[in-house]
C-alpha cells in the first residue's frame, strides 16, 4: 500500500488524497509538516514541501501534481485525465490554476483562521483576511464565475484533475467559514458545492473538523 506524507490541512494534500478517494485507491497518511525543514522530510524530498508518495519499496515521489499524473498511469480506471487534447490542456491548466492563483487567495484565510491558532497557537489576523476576500479573491472568483457551472465539472461532464485541485482550494474557504456570495457568483457557488458535497472532500473536510 501507498503512503501519503503530509498533513491533511494542506490543499495540495488534500488534493492528491481526494484523487486517490475518487479513484479507489488505498493509501495510508502521516501528519508530516513541512515546517520546519527536518531532515525526515528532506530525506523524503530535498524542495522541503508536501505532498510525498512513498511506495512500499521505498521509492519516494514528492509533488502532488507529479504523483497524481504517475498514479493516473498505475491506476488509469476511472480515468481523472480527459483523453481529449482539448479538454486535457483545459483540466491541466485548471489544476495550475488552483495551485498558484488559488493557493495566493483562498488558501490565506485557511492559514489564518484554521491552521494559527490550532497548530501554531497564534491569534488570526482578521484584516489580512478582509484583504483577502475583499480584494485579492474576487478578481478570481470574477474569472471562475464565467468558467464553472453547477454540475461540479470544470471539463465538460465528468470529474477530473481540475476539479481535484480546484476543490481543494475551494474547501480552504469552506473551512475557514468563508462562503462564495451566491448573489455575486452563482456559478462558482453552485460549483463548490457540488464538488464539496462528493464524499471525498466530505470525508477530507471531516478529518481536518475532528483535528
Amino acid at each position: 500500500m501507498i503512503t501519503i506524507h503530509g498533513g491533511v490541512v494542506s490543499p495540495f494534500v488534500r488534493k492528491t488524497r481526494a484523487f486517490c478517494l475518487e479513484k479507489n485507491i488505498a493509501f495510508e497518511t502521516t501528519d508530516l509538516s513541512p515546517i520546519p525543514k527536518t531532515p525526515e522530510l528532506l530525506a523524503l524530498n530535498p524542495i522541503g514541501k508536501i505532498p510525498i508518495l512513498e511506495e512500499e519499496d521505498g521509492t519516494t515521489i514528492p509533488d502532488s501534481s507529479v504523483i497524481c499524473q504517475y498514479l493516473e498511469r498505475l491506476y488509469p480506471e476511472p480515468a481523472l485525465y480527459p483523453q481529449a487534447p482539448r479538454d486535457l490542456a483545459r483540466a491541466l491548466f485548471f489544476e495550475e490554476f488552483a495551485d498558484t492563483k488559488g493557493v495566493e487567495t483562498f488558501s490565506n484565510a485557511l492559514f489564518e483562521r484554521v491552521i494559527k491558532p490550532a497548530f501554531l497557537q497564534l491569534e488570526p489576523d482578521e484584516e489580512a483576511v478582509a484583504r483577502v476576500r475583499d480584494e485579492q479573491a474576487p478578481p478570481i472568483l470574477d474569472y471562475l464565475e464565467t468558467q464553472v457551472d453547477d454540475t461540479g465539472c470544470v471539463v465538460g461532464d465528468r470529474f477530473s484533475i481540475g476539479d481535484c485541485a480546484l476543490g481543494a482550494q475551494l474547501q480552504n474557504w469552506a473551512l475557514a467559514g468563508i462562503e462564495v456570495d451566491a448573489g455575486r457568483w452563482p456559478n462558482v457557488r453552485a460549483y463548490a458545492e457540488a464538488v464539496l458535497s462528493r464524499p471525498s472532500f466530505k470525508a477530507l473536510a471531516a478529518e481536518i473538523q475532528s483535528k
